[in-house]
């Protein structure tokens, strides 16, 4: 039987196929036409069949979808058995985000002290900010670079170790930056444990979150004179 004739009734296809296949399509490709060019379908009005639920993928289709990186089994039965895995996975992909910024850091450290008869380090501590400005990682650096005992920044908001005028720039800032992928620079004085504060330039560079739509923030900090 052809593929456009096969029906919704065939056995491992639940109901409301074509509602997931449309949420699919919307949320990886943002429109019909986007989804056939990606997948390498001529004529966009093929999908119309799907789309309103008149028939059920055959396996070219259900091929394409899978190559196209699409969770067959959500889209035929609504399950989702594989949560778990995706977690880890998004947690995988996160952490070896973070072990590079952290990687990078450890070099740069290791090559300044190399050479620190020649020029002092630039870089005084980082972190890494979660779409709501809040830490989620870091190496200690921050918090011995404002005085703070260890691990008591961590899950902090970075209003809460900010100027509130500063913080307030910043924020501006973030609201105003379009691009997915970023890199902004500040002066803005940072709240010391002693409630004091310091001085410092810095910058966030902005990135998508592994598996997410949501930006995460590399933040690097250096003292600044003024």
């Amino acid at each position: 039987m052809p593929e456009h004739m096969q029906t919704l009734a065939r056995p491992g296809i639940s109901p409301g196929f074509h509602y997931r296949l449309r949420k699919y399509i919307q949320k990886k490709h943002g429109s019909i036409n986007a989804f056939c060019r990606a997948v390498g379908i001529k004529y966009p009005a093929q999908m119309t069949p799907y789309l309103t639920g008149k028939c059920a993928p055959g396996k070219k289709m259900i091929a394409r979808l899978e190559t196209d990186g699409a969770d067959i089994q959500w889209l035929l039965s609504g399950e989702v058995p594989h949560r778990t895995s995706t977690v880890l996975g998004e947690t995988l992909m996160l952490s070896r985000y973070r072990m590079d910024i952290d990687t990078l850091f450890r070099k740069f450290r290791l090559h300044v002290q190399t050479f620190s008869d020649l020029y002092k380090p630039c870089v005084d501590a980082y972190a890494v900010l979660d779409h709501n400005k809040s830490i989620v990682d870091l190496s200690g650096s921050l918090e011995n670079y404002l005085g703070y005992p260890g691990d008591t920044l961590s899950g902090k908001n970075l209003k809460n170790i900010m100027h509130p005028e500063d913080y307030s720039v910043v924020q501006k800032a973030l609201e105003k930056e379009t691009r997915t992928e970023a890199i902004i620079t500040f002066k803005s004085r940072f709240r010391n444990h002693d409630g004091s504060y310091i001085n410092a330039e810095w910058s966030l560079a902005m990135h998508t979150k592994p598996m997410s739509d949501l930006p995460e923030y590399a933040m690097i900090v250096k003292s600044s004179g003024s």
